[in-house]
Formats: C-alpha cells, structure tokens, sequence
C-alpha cells in the first residue's frame, strides 16, 4: 500500500512587524522613562528655595541666579493648590519686608505666575465719563472748540461759529487765528474758501506764511482750486508767485483752454531772470502747461540763464508733450 503526502492549505506566516512581546517591552520601557521624568519633575517642585536664596536677592553678584531659581519654583504651580497659596505668600511677604528696590522689582515680576492671581482688565470697566466743553468767549476759544467739533464730526448745528462769523476771522489781523479760520472753513465750505485762499496769498510776503496758505490750496479739490486761479499775481512777491508757478504745475491738467494762453503769456517773462525758486517753479511748470508748438519761446527764454538752472531747463524742454 502506497501512501500519498498531504498538501497543507495553510498558508504561511509572514512577519510584517516587531512581535507582541516586543512591542510589550517597548511600552513598558517607555512607561519607566516616563515615570522617571515624573519623578524628577515631582522631586524638583518639592525642593522650594532656602530661605538663603532670598537672602541672596539682596547681593546685586548672586541676585540673578537667586530670582532664577525662585523662578523656576513658582513655575512648577500649575493650578491653584494650598502648596501655591502658601509659596506665593512667602513671596509677597518677602516682597513687603525688603526696602531694596531691586529686590521689590524681582518678586513682583515673580508673583504675576501666581495661579491665584486674578488678571486686571487692560480697559477700565467703568464707562468714561463725558464733560461739555466750556463755550469760547474769544476768537481763539471758539476756532478751538469748532475744530474739535469736526474732528469729532458732530453736527453743525452745535457749531459755535457761523459761516459769516468765519469768514469774518479769516481776515483777522493775527496771522495765526485768520489762517486757523481759513483751515477750518477749507473744511466746512470749500467753495467759500478758495477765492479767500488765493487773495490772501496774492498779499503776503514772508515765505513761511506763504507756504502755509500754499498748503491749504493744494488740499482744496483740483476743480475748486482751478476754479479761482488767477491768471497772474500781478504787484506779488516773489514768494507768493513762486506758489502760484508750483500750484499751476500740480493742477495743470485742470487748467481749462480759456485761461490756459493767458497763464502761459504770464509765465514766459518768469522763466528769465537769477536762479530763484521763482525761476525753478516757473520752469517746473513747462511739461505741464506748454507744447512742443511753444519750443521756440521757451528756447528764447532759456538763453543766458544761470547754469545752477541747466539741467532743469533741459529737463523741462525734453518733456515737452507733442500737443
């Protein structure tokens, strides 16, 4: 009799990773580690600072390591605990028993870990408390409180000043309130403030307030500051023209075809003459008001000028737009 070997249908067993007892011993190792680190954390939050260490805060050599090592203890509290109370009270109480100002500072930074601690707001609760502001009896008073009304945008029917009481001020003989006057109806009205704007630049003489009355047209809109140009300041100084060429030169392209060729008859005769900021602003002024048709004049006006305004000239005729 013969006997046929078996075939087994099971298949066989692979491996694919670390056995069960393994990854047992793995685990239980990790477990022991983190046991360990426990223990040491625990060990490490029971030895709290010798009384000593606090001593130490006193000697400006040993103060640093003595705030660290207070530091890293009351680190260690968590949560709120008895063990906290406690430890912080010694710090507050160490902190009120010392007159060294550098030992005080040192705590107090100390005592912000304190979980019993109940953090301030950084706003007062207590809603502000509003107070009116006394009325202006004077020129002055009255400007300042209208400008802080708009500031706050409030309506202008609590304005202390009128339109016409503004206007009023804008002529006033202090340079200070009348320009105040003028920045605060600029404002309110422009179209009130333009032509008002450019007379009083047309009369003043020292640069400094000329610059100032500048200022205020240039925020004027481009249409409003257009609007009142003069074509010339005829009987000027030389400052306030110098401002009329710089303004020109910002709003040229607002400057209209009616009073475009007049602007331009009363620019050409400032182009000649020393190197001013009359001069500079003057041809500053070619790229934005004048054409390539206008090259001849502007050649013409440009011979015998001082080198200092060389290159500005040049600069100024190379931009020259075709039409």
């Amino acid at each position: 009799m013969t006997t046929r070997p078996t075939i087994s249908t099971r298949q066989p067993y692979v491996a694919t990773g670390p056995s069960e007892r393994t990854l047992i011993k793995m685990t239980m190792k990790h477990l022991s580690l983190f046991l360990a680190c426990a223990v040491c954390l625990v060990g490490s939050a029971a030895e709290a600072p010798s009384d000593a260490t606090f001593a130490d805060l006193a000697v400006a050599e040993k103060r640093l390591a003595a705030q660290q090592a207070i530091f890293n203890h009351s680190r260690s509290f968590i949560m709120a605990s008895p063990e906290a109370k406690a430890w912080f009270e010694r710090i507050r109480a160490s902190a009120k028993s010392s007159d060294n100002p550098e030992v005080q500072a040192a705590l107090s930074q100390i005592l912000l870990l304190d979980p019993n601690r109940k953090p301030l707001l950084p706003l007062n609760p207590k809603q502000a408390q509003e107070y009116d502001s006394p009325e202006g009896t004077t020129p002055e008073t009255k400007l300042a409180h209208l400008e802080r009304l708009l500031d706050l945008r409030r309506s202008s029917k609590e304005y202390p000043l009128t339109n016409d009481e503004l206007i009023a001020l804008t002529k006033h003989e202090d340079f200070a309130t009348a320009q105040r006057a003028n920045r605060l109806l600029r404002r309110i009205s422009s179209t009130a403030a333009a032509p008002i704007l450019w007379e009083r630049l047309a009369k003043l003489t020292q640069r400094s307030q000329v610059q100032e009355v500048e200022d205020e047209i240039l925020r004027l809109t481009p249409t409003q500051a257009v609007r009142y140009l003069p074509t010339e300041l005829a009987g000027a100084s030389l400052a306030a023209k110098a401002a009329w060429a710089r303004i020109i030169s910002v709003r040229a392209g607002r400057v209209g075809s009616k009073s475009r060729p007049a602007i331009k008859a009363a620019m050409l005769p400032l182009l000649k003459g020393p190197a001013n900021e009359l001069t500079e602003a003057a041809w500053a002024t070619v790229p934005r008001l004048f054409a390539e048709a206008d090259r001849a004049a502007l050649t013409e006006a440009s011979q015998g000028l001082s080198e200092r305004l060389v290159p500005k000239v040049k600069a100024a005729l190379d931009a020259l737009p075709a039409k």
